[in-house]
């Protein structure tokens, strides 16, 4: 009887030894899983974009934008990328230092898939439709669809997409300092009712901008509050923009105080055409030596590093035009 109860105790000791180890094998297995999954966790985050949800690097480091009008914003966050759609952007006298070290992956609307692949980006940004399969395939792409936002909006969801969302907000809030101070400065010399209108010359059309197509709109009407003449309001709300005839350049511009005159490539003897004719010369603006010639490069974009590039710009001519 005592061996048979030393057999059943023994049993039971061995059998309560067998659970203890399952029980910790189990909870070793349960732990790795767990620092396996916050392993990953920690590693990448979800963003909700125009094609569901995607999994992006926590932290950014081989960024490729891959449109041109991007290309600011990402820098405005602090971010460098190592490739970006060369379109006017190297050009660009408020990308030049932050560029020196970046490569050019094509121009916007023929990106070399070839050269962004061989750039291991872990992030790509677009807003081309028709290559963000190819795009996608390579890295993890995030179509952010052109125009969908104004400038403040895009850059902070820009500082989302690349984990930098205070950076974008501070960046933002330091810009917004700026034009009201230079608004404050303003106001000393120019009235409530000041007339500026954009044009754009090219070797066969004249162009009239208005508040969302760059060429200095978001500075003039947005942030300093400035107006265009009535009839240029009512011709460029709706795309931005519209053509006009050389005839009709007093019918447009005759009530402008301002106007800036930019000339693209080949627009050179338009521009001495435009500037002989006494449509041109009669005008009050151009009387009183209110006119102010942008390039091109400077006045193209409009994120907050070019924004803030062009209202120095603006801001120095309106002063000088009024000493």
């Amino acid at each position: 009887m005592v061996n048979k109860r030393n057999n059943y105790g023994l049993s039971i000791f061995f059998l309560s030894m067998l659970v203890v180890l399952l029980s910790a094998c189990n909870t070793n297995e349960a732990d790795s899983a767990t620092n396996e999954e916050d392993s990953k966790d920690e590693s990448i985050r979800y963003y909700e974009s125009e094609k569901g949800t995607l999994e992006l690097p926590l932290e950014p480091s081989r960024v490729v934008v891959a449109v041109r009008d991007y290309v600011g914003d990402v820098l405005a966050t602090g971010v460098q990328p190592i490739g970006v759609a060369e379109t006017m952007v190297f050009d660009a006298p408020y990308y030049q230092d932050q560029l020196e070290e970046v490569e050019s992956v094509g121009e916007d609307t023929a990106i070399s898939l070839e050269k962004i692949t061989s750039l291991n980006p872990d992030l790509i940004i677009t807003y081309a439709e028709d290559s963000y399969e190819q795009l996608s395939k390579i890295a993890p792409t995030v179509l952010f669809p052109y125009g969908a936002l104004d400038y403040e909006e895009r850059l902070l969801e820009i500082g989302n997409i690349l984990n930098k969302e205070q950076e974008a907000k501070q960046r933002l809030e330091q810009f917004q300092e700026k034009v009201k101070n230079q608004k404050e400065q303003l106001s000393e010399i120019l009235d409530q009712d000041t007339k500026v209108a954009i044009i754009e010359v090219t070797d066969k059309d004249l162009y009239l901008f208005g508040k969302t197509y760059g060429r200095g709109g978001e500075i003039l009407y947005n942030q300093l509050g400035l107006e265009a003449p009535q009839k240029v309001e009512e011709v460029t709300e709706a795309e931005g923009w519209a053509s006009i005839s050389l005839e009709t350049i007093p019918e447009y511009l005759g009530e402008a105080d301002y106007i800036l005159m930019g000339v693209r490539e080949m627009g050179s003897d338009r521009k001495a055409e435009i500037q002989s004719s006494k449509l041109w010369t009669e005008l009050p603006a151009v009387k009183e030596g209110k006119v102010y010639e942008y390039d091109l490069e400077s006045f193209y974009f409009q994120d907050v590093i070019a924004l803030d590039y062009q209202l120095d710009l603006l801001v120095d001519f309106f002063q000088s035009s009024e000493k």
